[in-house]
Protein backbone atom coordinates (compact mmCIF):
# COMPACT_ATOMS: atom_id res chain seq x y z
CA UNK A 1 0.00 0.00 0.00
CA UNK A 2 1.16 3.47 -0.79
CA UNK A 3 2.16 6.31 2.30
CA UNK A 4 -1.44 7.89 0.90
CA UNK A 5 -3.68 4.57 0.81
CA UNK A 6 -2.10 4.67 4.41
CA UNK A 7 -3.00 8.12 5.44
CA UNK A 8 -6.71 7.78 3.52
CA UNK A 9 -7.20 4.05 5.53
CA UNK A 10 -5.99 6.39 8.46
CA UNK A 11 -8.48 9.29 8.44
CA UNK A 12 -11.07 6.43 7.70
CA UNK A 13 -10.67 5.72 11.32
CA UNK A 14 -12.22 8.38 12.41
CA UNK A 15 -10.44 8.93 15.82
CA UNK A 16 -9.55 12.36 17.72
CA UNK A 17 -5.69 11.53 17.17
CA UNK A 18 -4.95 15.01 19.33
CA UNK A 19 -4.10 13.36 22.10
CA UNK A 20 -1.27 11.80 20.13
CA UNK A 21 0.07 14.84 18.35
CA UNK A 22 -2.05 14.09 15.21
CA UNK A 23 -4.98 16.65 15.43
CA UNK A 24 -6.52 16.90 12.25
CA UNK A 25 -7.82 20.42 11.46
CA UNK A 26 -7.51 22.96 8.52
CA UNK A 27 -4.82 22.23 5.95
CA UNK A 28 -3.77 26.40 6.05
CA UNK A 29 -0.31 25.95 5.07
CA UNK A 30 2.75 28.02 6.98
CA UNK A 31 5.68 29.64 4.60
CA UNK A 32 7.65 27.19 5.17
CA UNK A 33 5.25 24.12 4.42
CA UNK A 34 6.38 22.44 1.04
CA UNK A 35 4.22 22.96 -1.93
CA UNK A 36 1.76 20.24 -2.76
CA UNK A 37 2.07 18.93 0.53
CA UNK A 38 -0.98 16.57 2.08
CA UNK A 39 -1.11 16.71 5.55
CA UNK A 40 -0.66 14.06 7.90
CA UNK A 41 -1.56 16.35 11.02
CA UNK A 42 -0.84 18.53 13.89
CA UNK A 43 1.08 18.27 17.00
CA UNK A 44 -1.16 21.39 18.55
CA UNK A 45 1.54 24.04 19.30
CA UNK A 46 4.12 26.23 17.56
CA UNK A 47 2.58 25.29 13.49
CA UNK A 48 4.43 21.87 13.86
CA UNK A 49 3.13 19.38 11.89
CA UNK A 50 3.69 16.23 9.01
CA UNK A 51 2.64 16.27 5.27
CA UNK A 52 3.67 13.74 2.84
CA UNK A 53 4.99 15.12 -0.43
CA UNK A 54 4.00 15.18 -4.01
CA UNK A 55 5.72 11.87 -5.61
CA UNK A 56 7.58 11.12 -2.55
CA UNK A 57 6.27 8.50 0.16
CA UNK A 58 8.24 9.67 3.47
CA UNK A 59 6.69 11.91 6.12
CA UNK A 60 8.05 15.06 6.46
CA UNK A 61 7.78 16.86 9.62
CA UNK A 62 7.95 20.94 8.85
CA UNK A 63 8.41 23.36 12.11
CA UNK A 64 8.79 27.26 11.17
CA UNK A 65 10.58 27.23 14.47
CA UNK A 66 13.59 24.97 12.72
CA UNK A 67 15.82 27.92 11.90
CA UNK A 68 17.23 28.36 8.56
CA UNK A 69 16.42 27.08 4.94
CA UNK A 70 16.83 23.37 4.44
CA UNK A 71 15.41 22.34 7.46
CA UNK A 72 11.99 23.22 7.85
CA UNK A 73 11.07 20.35 6.28
CA UNK A 74 12.62 16.90 7.31
CA UNK A 75 11.85 13.11 6.64
CA UNK A 76 10.44 11.33 10.13
CA UNK A 77 9.75 7.95 8.09
CA UNK A 78 9.96 6.56 5.09
CA UNK A 79 6.43 5.82 4.66
CA UNK A 80 3.21 6.46 6.29
CA UNK A 81 3.05 3.26 8.32
CA UNK A 82 6.63 2.79 9.60
CA UNK A 83 5.50 6.98 10.65
CA UNK A 84 2.77 5.32 13.05
CA UNK A 85 4.97 2.49 14.11
CA UNK A 86 6.74 5.19 15.49
CA UNK A 87 4.15 7.37 16.92
CA UNK A 88 3.43 3.89 18.51
CA UNK A 89 6.68 4.04 20.12
CA UNK A 90 6.97 7.60 21.52
CA UNK A 91 2.81 7.11 22.64
CA UNK A 92 3.01 10.86 20.83
CA UNK A 93 3.79 12.54 17.36
CA UNK A 94 5.69 15.24 19.34
CA UNK A 95 9.06 13.45 20.08
CA UNK A 96 9.56 12.97 16.25
CA UNK A 97 9.02 16.55 16.09
CA UNK A 98 11.96 16.57 17.96
CA UNK A 99 14.89 14.57 16.86
CA UNK A 100 16.13 17.11 14.63
CA UNK A 101 18.05 19.05 17.17
CA UNK A 102 18.26 16.20 20.16
CA UNK A 103 21.12 13.79 21.43
CA UNK A 104 20.16 10.84 21.93
CA UNK A 105 20.32 10.75 25.62
CA UNK A 106 17.76 13.81 25.73
CA UNK A 107 15.57 12.19 23.60
CA UNK A 108 15.39 8.83 25.92
CA UNK A 109 15.03 11.22 28.69
CA UNK A 110 12.18 12.92 27.33
CA UNK A 111 10.19 9.64 26.04
CA UNK A 112 11.07 8.80 29.96
CA UNK A 113 9.51 11.88 31.40
CA UNK A 114 6.65 11.77 29.13
CA UNK A 115 5.57 8.05 30.25
CA UNK A 116 6.15 8.69 34.13
CA UNK A 117 3.83 12.15 33.83
CA UNK A 118 0.65 11.48 35.13
CA UNK A 119 -1.68 13.05 33.09
CA UNK A 120 -5.36 12.99 32.98
CA UNK A 121 -6.85 9.48 33.34
CA UNK A 122 -9.54 10.74 30.78
CA UNK A 123 -7.00 12.55 28.30
CA UNK A 124 -4.34 8.93 28.59
CA UNK A 125 -7.61 6.95 27.46
CA UNK A 126 -8.09 8.39 24.76
CA UNK A 127 -4.36 8.23 23.74
CA UNK A 128 -4.71 4.22 24.31
CA UNK A 129 -7.96 4.09 22.29
CA UNK A 130 -6.16 5.91 19.37
CA UNK A 131 -2.83 4.24 19.58
CA UNK A 132 -5.00 0.62 19.96
CA UNK A 133 -6.60 1.79 17.07
CA UNK A 134 -3.58 2.06 14.70
CA UNK A 135 -2.23 -1.18 16.07
CA UNK A 136 -5.41 -2.64 14.94
CA UNK A 137 -5.99 -1.37 11.78
CA UNK A 138 -1.89 -1.33 10.27
CA UNK A 139 -0.91 -4.54 12.10
CA UNK A 140 1.70 -2.64 13.41
CA UNK A 141 4.24 -3.14 16.43
CA UNK A 142 6.31 0.20 17.78
CA UNK A 143 9.44 0.88 16.59
CA UNK A 144 12.49 2.96 18.17
CA UNK A 145 12.80 6.12 15.91
CA UNK A 146 16.13 6.79 16.97
CA UNK A 147 18.41 5.98 14.38
CA UNK A 148 16.24 5.35 11.88
CA UNK A 149 14.93 9.22 11.81
CA UNK A 150 18.35 10.47 12.81
CA UNK A 151 19.95 8.46 9.23
CA UNK A 152 16.76 9.94 7.05
CA UNK A 153 17.68 13.50 8.20
CA UNK A 154 21.41 12.94 7.67
CA UNK A 155 20.87 11.87 4.28
CA UNK A 156 18.40 14.34 3.41
CA UNK A 157 19.20 16.53 0.50
CA UNK A 158 16.51 19.45 0.91
CA UNK A 159 16.62 20.26 -3.03
CA UNK A 160 13.85 18.01 -3.74
CA UNK A 161 11.81 20.32 -1.74
CA UNK A 162 9.55 23.18 -3.09
CA UNK A 163 8.08 26.03 -1.69
CA UNK A 164 5.89 29.02 -1.97
CA UNK A 165 7.30 32.70 -3.11
CA UNK A 166 6.13 33.68 0.30
CA UNK A 167 8.89 31.07 1.75
CA UNK A 168 11.70 32.69 -0.12
CA UNK A 169 10.03 36.52 0.81
CA UNK A 170 10.19 35.63 4.74
CA UNK A 171 14.05 34.26 4.37
CA UNK A 172 14.87 37.07 2.35
CA UNK A 173 16.34 34.91 -0.47
CA UNK A 174 16.43 35.11 -4.09
CA UNK A 175 14.65 31.39 -5.47
CA UNK A 176 17.95 30.53 -7.26
CA UNK A 177 19.53 30.73 -3.42
CA UNK A 178 17.59 27.54 -2.72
Amino acid sequence: MSAREDLRRFRALDLDCSSIGLEQRSDTPYFCTPTGAEYVGWIGCDGVHFVLLPGDERVFCVDPAMGEAGTYALPVGEDFREFLSFVLYCRDANPLSQIWWMEEPRFRQMLTEDAEQLGDQEYEEKRKVVLDAIVHAFDLTPRDPWEKVKALQAAFDPACLTFSDEYYEVLGLDREER
